[in-house]
């Protein structure tokens, strides 16, 4: 009886394991695609406003260049005339799906790049990733052309994950004093925003800049977060809409399993 209750639990484990690999084996082949990223200002309404849009281009998980901004102030002919930009796209629709699909037709518009899929990213839920790792460095130069004038800025400081929300909320700009930003005009601050917003996520995104331990906190952030849809993907996969209703330790472990096949 005993040897049959141990084949039974074998057959059951390796049933198992089989079933966790597939699915993670399927999260992993994601790693190939276009992902257009909105950070939400979840204050300004349901679910929120578009303060920064960034287009990702992966292969093998990695990210083949830095984020591309665009400009959530953009918009098509058709949907300019219904007064519906990437920033308020979300918000005006009637539903959520109509208000992603406005946005991503309107960033695949302008960036001439066909995206695959959507990321929904609330300020809060922002905060939460960066405080599960560690604060972002960054170190870098841009500039603003507005008309015929050019605002040079540099920023070089750590980003906590209070300053990245405050950041996506418009409310300070990290390494940058509000004096040096007062003078652009209000419909340019998206870039100083993006710029600043963008160099953080880029190094989010870098895997390979994790400990083991770090990596462990980052994976129950976002599997949190991806749960409560303050982290919301659209078109999910049918591997992704596994691990959104499989209970949070099984989950965990498949996302944990599937990194380690992305490194």
């Amino acid at each position: 009886m005993k040897r049959k209750v141990y084949v039974a639990l074998g057959v059951i484990l390796v049933l198992l394991i089989s079933f966790m690999y597939v699915t993670a084996s399927g999260i992993s082949q994601l790693s190939n695609e276009k992902i257009l990223y909105l950070f939400l200002d979840e204050t300004k309404g349901d679910p929120g406003t578009v303060e920064v849009a960034s287009l990702a281009i992966y292969e093998n998980a990695r990210l083949t260049q830095s984020l591309i901004k665009v400009n959530p102030l953009d918009s098509t002919d058709a949907l300019k005339r219904e007064g519906i930009s990437i920033l308020d796209s979300l918000i005006k629709a009637k539903t959520l799906q109509e208000g992603i699909q406005n946005a991503q037709v309107i960033a695949e518009h302008h960036t001439n790049i066909t995206i695959d899929r959507v990321v929904l990213i609330d300020a809060s839920a922002f905060k939460l990733i960066i405080d599960a790792t560690h604060p972002i460095s960054i170190d870098k130069s841009f500039r603003v052309d507005v008309l015929d004038k050019t605002f040079n800025f540099h920023t070089k400081t750590t980003v906590t994950g209070v300053q990245a929300k405050s950041c996506i909320r418009g409310n300070e700009y990290p390494g940058i004093e509000n004096a040096e930003v007062m003078h652009i005009p209000e419909d340019y601050l998206w870039e100083v925003k993006a710029e600043i917003i963008n160099d953080v996520a880029n190094k989010v995104l870098d895997l390979d800049t994790y400990s083991k331990e770090e990596q462990k906190g980052l994976v129950t952030v976002l599997l949190e977060q991806y749960k409560k849809d303050t982290l919301y993907v659209y078109k999910r996969t049918t591997v992704l809409t596994l691990v959104y209703y499989l209970p949070g330790f099984i989950s965990k472990q498949i996302i944990n399993f599937a990194v380690r096949l992305i490194r």
